[in-house]
């Protein structure tokens, strides 16, 4: 029966530290577009591309918070972070063009198509960013920014609401892989 115990203590610990690290790295970070500080630059993490080159839907999202950041003056410069291969299309050419289309100019958009995960999109950004602005979706903004944080980014994060925008079932599939993706970040090498 002990042994029980153990197994059962450390799964429960291998589980509540992982979340308490995004939480205490992103406390007081997770912010609105009106309230959240001005840094010049907001890195977009990419959520897939339908089969017909059209962003998904959680990713137009995402974008429009990128786009409101872009209006309201709190950034000049969006990198578009993705996979250059999703249904046979690059993320990041596909954001952009989503951009473009909203009135953000070109020259304002920075392409990384090495954003195969957040790690990765956050990796790429530390090479030329010591502060910017997270923007995914909200049950993603703490992970994101504690990731961005690891990787000596000043980093604070708005979210798109997935689950106001009709997309509960999405938000709440995707909260829950949430948990195991937070797991994974936390043990990840530094």
């Amino acid at each position: 029966m002990r042994a029980v115990w153990v197994v059962f203590g450390v799964v429960v610990g291998g589980i509540a530290l992982p979340l308490g690290w995004a939480w205490g790295r992103s406390f007081g970070r997770v912010r609105r577009v009106d309230d959240v500080p001005a840094t010049g630059v907001a890195l977009v993490l990419g959520a897939g591309v339908r089969w017909d080159g059209v962003p998904s839907r959680i990713l137009q999202g995402r974008l429009d918070v990128a786009f409101e950041l872009f209006r309201a003056g709190k950034v000049r410069r969006i990198i578009v972070s993705g996979s250059p291969e999703s249904r046979g299309h690059s993320e990041p050419v596909v954001m952009r063009r989503y951009l473009r289309a909203r009135g953000v100019p070109d020259e304002a958009v920075v392409l990384d198509e090495s954003g195969v995960d957040t790690y990765s999109s956050c990796r790429t950004a530390a090479q030329e960013h010591d502060s910017l602005i997270v923007v995914t979706t909200r049950f993603h903004l703490r992970r994101s920014i504690a990731l961005a944080r690891r990787n000596g980014i000043d980093a604070h994060g708005v979210g798109h609401d997935a689950a106001a925008d009709g997309l509960r079932r999405v938000n709440a599939r995707a909260t829950r892989r949430e948990v195991l993706a937070t797991v994974k970040a936390f043990w990840l090498p530094r």
